[in-house]
C-alpha cells in the first residue's frame, strides 16, 4: 500500500500545504500524489451516487444514506485505512423561482475522519466536498461571467468581487423547500462550526480540507475563504487553536477578481492546490478580469498511453480531459509535465477512467460507462412479469433546516 498521512516521510501539515508544497510538485512527491488521489476520490463519490434519473422521485438527490456512501462507492476496502463518516449532506436550490418545486439538488457533503482514519492521517480531518456541474441550470450559472460584490462574506468590503453564478449558488436559499431552507453556505458553515468545536473540546489536532471538481472547485474556493475570513476554523472556546484550511481543486475555473486573490493569499493558514490538465479549457475561463488562487500542478492527457488520442474524438477528447477521473488517472501516472514517461505504479486502476465515460483505448478492454445501476433501477414484478422503476432512496431533509 502506498504511504500517506501517519506513515509519510513528510508531516501532514506539509502535505496539506503549510509550506506551499515546496519541492513536492515537480517532480511530484509520492505521498503528495496519493494525497490528491485520496481527496479526488472523495469528491468523485458525489458524482458516482448522484441520482441523475429525471423520471425518478429521487432525482437530484443522493442514492444512499450518509452512512453507506463511502461503502457503496468502494472507498471502504481493506487496503484503504483512511476512513471518514459523512455528518451532513448539503443542497442548493436550482430554479429561478421558488414556484418551481422540488427546488433542491445534492451538491456535496461534510465528513469527518473516523478514529481509525484520524490515527492514519495524523489529525482529525473535517472534509467539505463539492461536486461539479450536473445539469443545464448549473451550466447556465457557470456561463455567467459578471462580477458581484460578496458582502455576505466580506461585510463592508465592496471591492472584492466574485463570479455571479457561483456566488448565487453558494448563498441562495429557498424558504419553501426543506432541503434548501438554508443556503449551501449556511448548511456547510454550521456543520464546520459544530465539528471544529466538538473536536477542539477534546483537545484534538484538526484540519479543514475543502475539495471540489469544476464548478465545485469554484464553490470550494469561495467556501474556504469564507471559513477563514469569518473564523470558522477557530474553535469558539479556543481562539489560539486556529486550524489549517486547504483547498484541493481539480479542473478549476477562475473564480473571482484580483482583490479576492489577494485576500486569499493574505492568510497564513489558508492554502490551495489546483490540478490542471493542459488540454482542459475550463481553467482559462472566464478569460478576463478573473484570477486563480494558490499553487498549480499541471498534468497532460497526451502523456498517458491509456487514454484515447485527441485526434480520435476531437472535442470529445477535450471533454474527457476535463473529467475528474481523468485528472486522477493523470495524477497517478505523471512523471512531470515535460516528461514523456507515464507510470501508474498500481496507484489508481485504469478501469476507473471509464466509469462514466469512453475515455480508454480499445486495447485496455474496459467497457465504456460501466458504472450503472442494475437494469437502470428497473425491477420486475414476480407475479405478472411487468417492469417498473424501483423506489429509490430519498434522504430526509436536514433536521436543523426544519426548525428555522
Amino acid at each position: 500500500m502506498h504511504t500517506m498521512g501517519r506513515n509519510s516521510s513528510r508531516p501532514w501539515t506539509e502535505l496539506s500545504g503549510e509550506t506551499n508544497w515546496k519541492d513536492m510538485l515537480y517532480p511530484l512527491y509520492e505521498d503528495r500524489r496519493m494525497y490528491l488521489i485520496h481527496y479526488g476520490d472523495r469528491v468523485q463519490a458525489i458524482g458516482n451516487e448522484f441520482n441523475g434519473r429525471k423520471e425518478s422521485e429521487g432525482y437530484d438527490l443522493p442514492r444512499y444514506p450518509m452512512d453507506k456512501l463511502f461503502h457503496k462507492v468502494g472507498l471502504e476496502t481493506a487496503s484503504n485505512p483512511f476512513r471518514y463518516e459523512v455528518t451532513r449532506y448539503f443542497y442548493v436550490p436550482m430554479h429561478k423561482t421558488i414556484l418551481q418545486q422540488p427546488d433542491r439538488s445534492w451538491v456535496g457533503y461534510v465528513a469527518v475522519s473516523t478514529d481509525k482514519g484520524t490515527a492514519m492521517l495524523g489529525r482529525r480531518d473535517i472534509l467539505v466536498a463539492w461536486r461539479g456541474t450536473m445539469d443545464l441550470l448549473e451550466a447556465k450559472s457557470d456561463l455567467r461571467d459578471d462580477l458581484v460584490t460578496a458582502t455576505d462574506i466580506f461585510e463592508d468590503d465592496t471591492d472584492t468581487k466574485i463570479h455571479t453564478g457561483w456566488y448565487d449558488l453558494y448563498r441562495k436559499n429557498d424558504i419553501i423547500n426543506l432541503y434548501t431552507k438554508l443556503s449551501a453556505r449556511d448548511q456547510v458553515l454550521r456543520e464546520v462550526r459544530k465539528q471544529v468545536d466538538l473536536y477542539a473540546s477534546k483537545d484534538e489536532t484538526i484540519s479543514i480540507t475543502v475539495a471540489g471538481h469544476s464548478m465545485g472547485t469554484a464553490l470550494a474556493t469561495i467556501n474556504a475563504l469564507d471559513i477563514m475570513t469569518n473564523g470558522y476554523n477557530v474553535p469558539s472556546d479556543h481562539p489560539e487553536k486556529a486550524c489549517l484550511v486547504t483547498v484541493f481543486a481539480f479542473a478549476s475555473p477562475r473564480v473571482a477578481d484580483k482583490n479576492f486573490q489577494e485576500n486569499f493569499l493574505s492568510y497564513e493558514k489558508l492554502r490551495a492546490l489546483r490540478v490542471t490538465n493542459a488540454i482542459d479549457f475550463v481553467p482559462f475561463f472566464p478569460p478576463t478580469r478573473y484570477y486563480h488562487v494558490g499553487e498549480q500542478l499541471m498534468v497532460e492527457s497526451r502523456t498517458s498511453p491509456y487514454l484515447r488520442p485527441l485526434y480520435s474524438s476531437l472535442t470529445g477528447a477535450l471533454e474527457l480531459g476535463h473529467q475528474l477521473e481523468t485528472h486522477l488517472h493523470l495524477v497517478a501516472g505523471t512523471q512531470g509535465i515535460d516528461s514523456k514517461e507515464f507510470d501508474l505504479g498500481g496507484r489508481h486502476g485504469i478501469a476507473l477512467v471509464n466509469k462514466g465515460w469512453d475515455a480508454l483505448n480499445d486495447d485496455c478492454q474496459i467497457p465504456a460507462q460501466w458504472w450503472v445501476a442494475k437494469n437502470k433501477n428497473m425491477v420486475q414484478n414476480g407475479n405478472d412479469g411487468s417492469w417498473r422503476l424501483a423506489a429509490l432512496y430519498i434522504p430526509p431533509p436536514p433536521e436543523d433546516d426544519q426548525n428555522e
